[in-house]
């Protein structure tokens, strides 16, 4: 069955649409985005606004119909922790609603949790028996351990790439400051300090668009466009590269990392948090590698739709 997904992210506006068989397997065979970055208005006012609203319609809007004319039988449009913490997320829904011809609805932190987990079993096609599994968004943060095939505890945070960034009043920085540096690890671990250490685990899976930009700069410089063999999809991330790439990115102008990333402005600025972030997990959670998923939280989505 071809389903379609529609996730309303603070970073970015993201659709996924997917052929899901009888066992629930995906198989992606359509992705865009639109980077709107409505958490940074979020952070900044606590509501959207109406023009912000209408570009997220706008978007969400787009994205449905072309999910219907690529033959998507069902669509679910999701938004995460901007949208739910926004002041006018009933505005938001309402307008949402009317574009996408289907309602809106803003998942918990806990949901996000879950549709980690789903996402990843999802895309392998198997069950994930011991693993961590992490997900690093643009205003939070959702960590999944699963031991014996079962998920023994899922953790959302409130902190991610571009809360950090707008907290800390990192745009537009050019190579971060030695003060700016301090005051991002002492944020991360002030969050990560709430979160008991899990045991060693052999497996972990990371996504979300940092990891996945990572996971694209580490093997290839430049992020080339698409998954497979020209994508990040299941490429294996050292903590080692993480650790490089950070140093690399808190000490670059912001024209620097549009080039080695291959993205803009807006995506470059976050950055340095996002990696930051990463790498801070990585440590706490004693991951020395993980396997890149990137498709995020819409791959469990889609596995859900077509169960309805």
């Amino acid at each position: 069955m071809l389903v379609a997904a529609i996730d309303i992210g603070s970073n970015s506006v993201k659709l996924a649409v997917g052929d899901v068989d009888g066992q629930g397997h995906v198989r992606i065979t359509q992705t865009d985005r639109f980077t709107l970055q409505i958490g940074r208005q979020v952070e900044l006012d606590g509501a959207l606004g109406s023009d912000v609203i209408g570009s997220v319609a706008h978007a969400v809007g787009a994205f449905a119909t072309r999910a219907r004319l690529a033959g998507a039988r069902r669509i679910d449009v999701v938004g995460t922790s901007a949208a739910r913490e926004a002041t006018d997320g009933k505005a938001l829904e309402d307008a949402v609603s009317a574009a996408a011809g289907v309602p809106m609805r803003c998942l918990s932190g806990e949901e996000e949790a879950h549709l980690v987990s789903r996402s990843i079993e999802a895309s392998s096609g198997m069950p994930i028996h011991d693993a961590v599994m992490l997900d690093i968004g643009g205003g939070s943060t959702e960590i999944v351990r699963s031991q014996g095939g079962l998920v023994q505890r899922r953790v959302s945070m409130p902190i991610g790439a571009v809360r950090l960034t707008d907290r800390l009043e990192l745009r537009g920085a050019d190579a971060l400051t030695a003060a700016q540096i301090d005051a991002l690890d002492a944020a991360i671990s002030e969050a990560l300090d709430t979160i008991e250490p899990h045991a060693r685990v052999d497996r972990a899976f990371g996504c979300g668009g940092i990891v996945t930009l990572a996971g694209r700069m580490v093997h290839f410089g430049m992020p080339p466009v698409g998954t497979g063999i020209n994508g990040a999809d299941r490429l294996l991330l050292e903590r080692d590269d993480v650790m490089a790439l950070r140093e690399q990115l808190q000490h670059s102008t912001v024209e620097a990392r549009m080039a080695a990333a291959g993205t803009t402005q807006a995506r470059a600025e976050i950055l340095p948090a996002g990696i930051a972030l990463l790498d801070a997990c990585m440590r706490h959670l004693q991951v020395e590698m993980l396997q890149v998923h990137e498709h995020g939280i819409r791959t469990g989505l889609l596995a859900d739709i077509a169960l309805r």
